[in-house]
Parts: structure tokens; sequence; C-alpha cells
């Protein structure tokens, strides 16, 4: 069990930082400099990352005693998260667009990338919903699934943000202390 929340955090975790530091995005009609929009990114991908691995610690599943408990435990941090990254989106929105080259496909891209991972998310919810509880094998097997399901739909959407890059937007990152606090910043 804690194999899954720890794919789970690590798969979070990576997608928080490879938004933030290559790219950075949002998809506001706004057009901003390259550091507001960096400060903006940051602010927002820096308080989701710290609320999953807030989440992932809390999640003690090898104090679970029941599917049933350890059923509820899932569905609580995945529901949590799939919240959590519905405000990121909303934030990296109002962001705007960086005016850089590529601005508007950057920050396209970024919200994009942080829809996707809302909808895989709540699509691991309604999974978990379905997680069996009549033996802890048939639960311990399903929710090992769950995880692998939800881990490669994160590393889906993490490289499918590999090849943004934006020199004025990296430079600004290395500049912004909001930055600097995330995961590989």
């Amino acid at each position: 069990m804690t194999l899954t929340k720890s794919k789970t955090l690590t798969a979070c975790g990576a997608l928080a930082a490879t938004l933030a530091l290559p790219a950075c995005g949002g998809s506001s009609s706004s057009t901003v400099s390259a550091s507001a929009y960096v400060k903006s990114i940051c602010q927002s991908v820096g308080p989701f990352e710290k609320d999953v691995q807030a989440r992932s610690n809390a999640l003690n599943l090898s104090s679970v005693t029941s599917p049933a408990q350890g059923k509820q435990a899932l569905q609580g941090f995945l529901g949590a998260i799939a919240s959590d990254t519905n405000q990121a989106v909303d934030k990296l929105k109002a962001a705007g667009t960086p005016n850089v080259s590529n601005g508007k496909q950057i920050s396209t891209a970024i919200v994009g990338a942080f829809t996707q991972l809302h909808t895989a998310l709540s699509n691991a919810v309604t999974s978990a919903d379905a997680l069996p509880t009549d033996s802890a094998q048939s639960f311990r097997t399903a929710a090992v699934n769950l995880g692998t399901t939800v881990r490669n739909s994160m590393n889906g959407i993490g490289s499918s943000l590999s090849g943004l890059k934006s020199p004025a937007l990296e430079t600004a990152a290395k500049k912004e202390p909001a930055c600097q606090t995330l995961n590989g910043g």
C-alpha cells in the first residue's frame, strides 16, 4: 500500500516540477511579462506541490486495518488532490499569457496538462469508489492497479510538455524566489 502512495506522490511532484520549470504556463487572454508570468505560475504550482506532499505524508496506508478503511483513505486522498488540481487550473488560467516566443502555445499546454491531470485524478476517484473490500488481497491488487493507472496517466501528461522551452521563462524562473522552492528547482 505504501508503494501506491509513493508512486502517486512521485508522479504528482514530478508533474508539478515539470510544469513549473521548463515552460511555466497559463491561458488568460492578457499578455504579461515573463517575470510576472513565472511568478504567478510558481505561486500556483508551489502550493499545489506542497499540498500533494502533505496529503501524501498524511496518507498512512500501513496503519490500515481493513480493505474498507483503505478504500476510504484512498478516496479521500485522491478526491482532495483532484480538488487541489482544479484550484491550480484556475490559478494557471489567471496567470495570463507570457509575452515570449510561443507564449500562447506554452500557456495553453500548461493549462491543458493540469486539466488532463484533474481529469485523470477525477477518474481515479471514480475507480477508487469501485475498489473491492471483500478481501485484503483483492483490495490490494485493485489498489496497486489503480496506482499504476494514475502514475501512467501522469507520466504521459508530463512527457507531453517536454518539448516546450522558453529561454526567457527559464531565466525568469531562476530569478524568481517562488520558483526556488519547487521540487527540482
